[in-house]
């Protein structure tokens, strides 16, 4: 892929499936081994390993589905894209079938890994 765009739209797809299905291995495997997450009003996380644990944590709570678009991809060089995606979220909660919704923007820094995969470096992202 040499365009940005299709870049993340295509990390916009593989977000969705990932949260969606609720696979907390396949959300894990969007990020690089040196991946830093930051939640809003959380601590930084690390790694796909944390990184995975602390979605699966959210998944044990409430079914998850989101639907995502990209907004602007940006090239810095050949290995990196900074993006910029919205995301309509709902959860549903497992013990009373509560209904939540909201709207989230996405920042990832992307990455072309030398197997020529593109994962995400940094995320962080803020709520609506």
């Amino acid at each position: 892929m040499s365009d940005a765009n299709e870049v993340l739209k295509v990390m916009c797809e593989k977000y969705q499936a990932a949260v969606s299905a609720n696979d907390s291995v396949a959300y894990g495997k969007l990020f690089a081994t040196d991946a830093i997450r930051i939640p809003p009003r959380s601590e930084p996380e690390y790694g796909p390993n944390e990184i995975s644990q602390s979605e699966q944590k959210d998944y044990d709570v409430a079914k998850w589905s989101v639907q995502s678009r990209p907004i602007d991809a940006l090239w810095i060089n050949d290995q990196w894209i900074y993006g910029i995606a919205h995301a309509d979220v709902t959860t549903v909660n497992h013990a009373d079938g509560k209904t939540n919704s909201f709207k989230a923007t996405k920042t990832w820094l992307l990455h072309k890994e030398d197997s020529g995969e593109w994962l995400i470096k940094r995320q962080m992202w803020n709520l609506k």
